[in-house]
């Protein structure tokens, strides 16, 4: 795993290493986005004003970094384009969006923006110079989305029509990415090496000091990958000759690095890896690149690690790490922490050791959940460009309509000069004829018109369908961190009363249905197996949680007739949690109970939510907490009344109050009764 990690971070920085000569001084990049916004505003022509709007996002991107206004011009230039409906201006802007995304590490939704606007202009007469950047953007999406074979292959895509042109420039630069994609991939490492060959020998033709370099790294890199640091360090020998000749820092500054890493790798002459990695941390200093400082002292820390010199690798871990936290980077946050509790651990100090742990935990669940932030960011603002994709498509279907109903009017009127010229003398024939065509012209409206009708009732009530989605999603997704801390405080407790292996256990289920909320939660139905498995992953937790005083028992959930039957993703958590904390949580019982009981009878199938709680009478004393039971409450009966309407299947709810024989309440029973289709095709169809 620390393999692939540092493999991705060495073609990270490839990639930077190509672009950082294209960024200028301070004062010209503010410069160059005045003019633009100055140019914007006064542009008239609609496809002009988004050709300024796309360059626009990505000059405030190198000059400023503000996430959120380099997205506002990108959307907008994309509803620009579906305005005007410009294939080629969509297809640019949605590349752009694409690359914006990447920049900004969200490399799974630039994969897929980039693969749309290839998609769009594939197959039309457009310049080739837009379909290669379009298809090798996707290639470099998916490489950094570990994604290689789909990378390679739009790489290929990309290749193909450079040849085709005799493109030297985009032949290096698609064959280059298919060697980096390819070496990622085991079994085809040896492929890697002719395509960086091809690459070289392209840039060769062209003169391209800096393309030379660059697949210069890109073998070296190989050859590291491969253990041949011999043949590696004469490739990086000759790399650092040309940056040299370039007077480039930053290439010189690299190179350096690779010398160490070779070094370093190969483990048989660490005071040389030391040697290089000091002169490459020089000029990351002189050109104020603090994030390949903190990089570089790592690996300065590991060296000394490995020759057991502890005291000056723990003071380059900690320079390192104040490096990190002054740019927030919480990888290497984590990976100095780890390294420094393992120093302190070894040095026999225990509180220290454990300080240094806990940050470095607490860093590695800062990284997860800014990947599911993300996960949840990108979903939103997929649904608004697709709401605005059928909007427009709604629209310029609308204006179809009314062209064609204009044509066969003219068409009509046409006729029938045609009819009076040529019959004047049959008048009587005539105004039967019009007659006739009159009534089958209102036929015709009235017909256009229910269709038109019913067309939009129907495009009306999926938007409903998919914003409701939407909205329960989201209502989920903000529910949930409230109880994804609690979750992981009670597994932090097991672990810090060295239950370790509790632990263990509780993380795997914690893990599973976090992930299980995260893909039943975008889908219509699911199968009732899932919900069941959902729910007893989300059971196994709250028992973890509270402790010897509750426990639940599933029964009835291996029955045949369960695996066919459907329902909508987290349609029992609402009732799961109201009886935990409203039921089960207020009750003096010594014995807190939940019982999950499946009855399956053919197309009828119940399922019984029993516990022994206070009752909702004694829960209905208390106002706030009936506030938040009758939202949840009213979203489930409204999640129902969705799905009834949307499928064959038919959910029903009831709800029984339990009563012993003194007439006082011993707790709540639900009962879902769900009416299924007899077929398997009808399930295949639900979900395709």
């Amino acid at each position: 795993m620390y393999n692939s990690k540092k493999n991705f971070h060495r073609f990270l920085w490839k990639i930077l290493f190509l672009l950082i000569f294209s960024c200028s001084c301070t004062a010209l990049a503010q410069s160059r986005l005045d003019s633009l916004k100055s140019a914007f505003i006064q542009e008239t022509n609609d496809s002009l004003k988004i050709v300024y709007e796309l360059q626009l996002s990505r000059q405030i991107h190198r000059k400023d970094h503000n996430e959120e206004e380099e997205y506002t011009y990108a959307q907008d230039a994309i509803q620009q384009a579906l305005n005007i409906s410009d294939t080629l201006l969509y297809a640019r802007a949605l590349d752009n969006f694409g690359l914006l995304y990447r920049y900004h590490q969200h490399y799974d939704e630039a994969f897929s923006l980039h693969i749309k606007a290839f998609n769009l202009v594939k197959d039309r007469k457009t310049d080739p110079l837009y379909k290669m950047i379009f298809a090798n953007n996707a290639g470099v999406a998916g490489r950094y989305n570990q994604k290689y074979d789909a990378a390679v292959s739009y790489y290929m895509k990309a290749l193909k029509i450079a040849e085709a042109e005799n493109d030297l420039k985009n032949i290096a630069i698609s064959s280059n990415g298919i060697g980096n994609a390819l070496g990622n991939i085991p079994g085809r490492e040896e492929e890697a090496l002719g395509y960086f060959k091809r690459s070289l020998k392209a840039e060769r033709k062209r003169e391209n000091s800096l393309g030379i370099a660059m697949n210069y790294l890109s073998i070296a890199d190989y050859y590291i990958n491969k253990e041949q640091f011999k043949r590696a360090r004469e490739y990086l020998h000759e790399l650092l000759q040309i940056n040299q000749e370039r007077n480039d820092l930053y290439g010189l500054a690299i190179t350096y690095e690779y010398l160490g890493i070779a070094y370093l790798e190969e483990e048989k002459n660490l005071k040389k890896a030391a040697s290089y990695f000091k002169d490459a941390l020089q000029r990351f200093r002189e050109i104020e690149d603090a994030h390949k400082q903190a990089e570089i002292l790592l690996r300065v820390g590991d060296i000394k690690l490995k020759q057991n010199q502890l005291t000056p690798a723990r003071e380059n871990f900690q320079k390192s790490l104040a490096l990190a936290k002054s740019l927030n980077q919480y990888g290497l946050i984590m990976e100095n922490s780890f390294r420094l509790s393992t120093i302190m651990e070894t040095n026999n100090k225990p509180s220290q050791a454990l300080f240094y742990f806990k940050q470095g935990k607490a860093y590695e669940d800062s990284i997860e959940l800014s990947e599911q932030n993300v996960e949840i960011a990108a979903l939103i603002r997929k649904y608004d460009l697709e709401k605005k994709e059928n909007h427009i498509k709604l629209l310029q279907k609308d204006k179809a309509l009314q062209q064609t109903l204009l044509a066969n009017q003219k068409q009509k009127l046409e006729r029938r000069r045609i009819f009076m010229l040529l019959l004047g003398t049959a008048l009587f024939f005539i105004l039967i004829i019009f007659f006739l065509q009159y009534r089958n012209s209102l036929t015709k409206k009235k017909t256009n018109a229910r269709i038109l009708k019913e067309e939009k009732e129907k495009m009306k009530a999926i938007y409903e369908r998919n914003l409701a989605r939407a909205e329960i999603l989201v209502t989920r997704l903000r529910i949930n961190p409230h109880f994804l801390f609690n979750s992981l405080n009670a597994i932090t407790y097991l672990i810090q009363s060295e239950q370790n292996s509790k632990a263990v256990k509780y993380l795997v289920v914690f893990s599973r249905y976090t992930r299980m909320v995260l893909e039943t939660s975008q889908k219509h139905v699911v199968p009732v197996t899932e919900e069941l498995q959902l729910t007893h992953y989300y059971l196994t937790l709250e028992e973890n949680r509270f402790g010897k005083d509750f426990s639940f028992k599933i029964t009835g959930d291996d029955a045949p007739e369960v695996k066919d039957a459907l329902i909508p993703p987290l349609l029992l958590q609402p009732f799961i949690e109201n009886a935990i904390w409203h039921g089960l949580l207020p009750s003096k019982r010594k014995e807190k109970t939940l019982l999950i009981d499946i009855k399956a009878e053919a197309k009828n199938i119940q399922i019984i939510i029993d516990d022994n709680g206070v009752g909702r009478k004694k829960t209905a004393t208390q106002e706030s907490q009936k506030a938040h039971r009758s939202m949840g409450m009213h979203m489930v009966e409204e999640r129902i009344e969705l799905f009834n309407k949307s499928y064959s299947e038919k959910i029903s709810c009831k709800i029984i109050d339990k009563k012993n024989e003194d007439g006082q309440p011993e707790g709540t029973r639900i009962v879902l009764h769900l009416l299924q289709k007899n077929t398997v095709e009808k399930r295949n169809n639900v979900f395709s």
